[in-house]
């Protein structure tokens, strides 16, 4: 295979793994939601290679599973699952978080705050669909929390501290689909960035345990027996 037709393969492939991962953190592919590469294909106009080869990259990922004779599914969600994760990634983001403080520059000053005023001025709902999450959002706020950590300088934390920050992510939008009161985002996020810029340390990395916590309290609510979740509008959904 000449090199041009191998670098297209590779591009194909890591665009199956983008889109396909993006959609199940959004829960536009919901959760034990079935996996079929025939419906994958076209949904994203891709042929089946890509697809099959995006499906086993996310199942060791943690994000989709695959049963015996049943095929892939998303990974199914629970609270147990929940709090066993939220509860990592608290312990994982106080390390980065206190090494970024110690670290940090005026360059990661102006990260954070860029980070911040992107992240303010994005609704956190879809405006055209109250029960899912707005895409642009969702990618600001990823940026905020990874620019929080930005000067931690060790590559295999962020490496850890990013996988499970993905992972949570997909139970942000669930949160979304939970009943309950709204959450001032925009106010969480404000203080953590000061107590970060101040770098005090402890006020920040009690925020961020208190910020992620919130999160647990929501989406537990909605994942124990009788819990009460909306639905999503499928017509806004790609394919």
């Amino acid at each position: 295979m000449p090199p041009s037709a191998i670098d297209s393969e590779q591009t194909l492939n890591a665009n199956a793994v983008r889109l396909i991962r993006s959609d199940i953190i959004a829960c536009r592919l919901l959760p034990d939601e079935r996996l079929r590469v025939e419906s994958l294909r076209a949904r994203y106009g891709m042929g089946t290679s890509p697809i099959r080869e995006a499906l086993m990259r996310l199942e060791a990922e943690g994000l989709v599973a695959l049963e015996h004779n049943r095929g892939f599914r998303v990974a199914e969600v629970s609270r147990e699952k929940l709090i066993d994760l939220m509860r990592t990634r608290i312990e994982i983001e106080a390390v980065a978080l206190r090494w970024s403080l110690e670290n940090a520059d005026v360059a990661w000053e102006a990260d954070l705050l860029g980070a911040f005023h992107r992240l303010s001025r994005q609704p956190k709902v879809d405006p055209a669909n109250a029960a899912a999450i707005n895409e642009a959002w969702r990618r600001e706020h990823a940026t905020f929390h990874a620019a929080l950590v930005g000067a931690c300088g060790s590559p295999i934390l962020l490496a850890i501290r990013s996988r499970l920050f993905e992972q949570a992510e997909r139970y942000v939008a669930l949160s979304i689909m939970a009943s309950g009161s709204p959450r001032d985002d925009v106010g969480e996020h404000r203080q953590l960035m000061r107590a970060a810029l101040d770098r005090d340390i402890a006020r920040a990395v009690e925020l961020n345990r208190t910020h992620i916590s919130r999160t647990i309290e929501k989406v537990s609510a909605s994942l124990a027996p009788g819990g009460r979740r909306r639905k999503p509008d499928h017509k806004s959904v790609r394919g």
